[in-house]
C-alpha cells in the first residue's frame, strides 16, 4: 500500500523526532559513562557506535525530508 505524500511526510517527521530523542538520550549515557571514576570503555564504544548509527539513520531521513520538500515546492 502507497501512503499519501502528506502521510508520508508525517511518518517521516515523526521517525526523525524518535531518531533525535534516542540520538540525545544516547548522548546522556555517555557523558554520564564518562563522568564516572573508571568508566566502562567496552560500554562508551557500544554507545558512541549506537549514536554513531542514529546520526547517520538521522541524516538520511533528513535528507528525505529535504528532497520531497524540494520536489512538492517545484510543482
Amino acid at each position: 500500500m502507497t501512503l499519501k505524500p502528506a502521510r508520508n511526510t508525517a511518518s517521516l517527521l515523526s521517525r526523525i523526532d524518535t531518531l533525535r530523542r534516542r540520538h540525545r538520550r544516547l548522548d546522556l549515557r555517555v557523558e554520564t559513562e564518562q563522568r564516572r571514576p573508571r568508566p566502562d570503555a567496552g560500554m562508551l564504544q557500544w554507545l558512541k557506535r549506537e549514536r554513531l548509527r542514529l546520526k547517520d539513520q538521522l541524516r538520511a531521513h533528513e535528507g528525505r525530508l529535504r528532497k520531497w520538500s524540494r520536489d512538492r515546492a517545484a510543482t
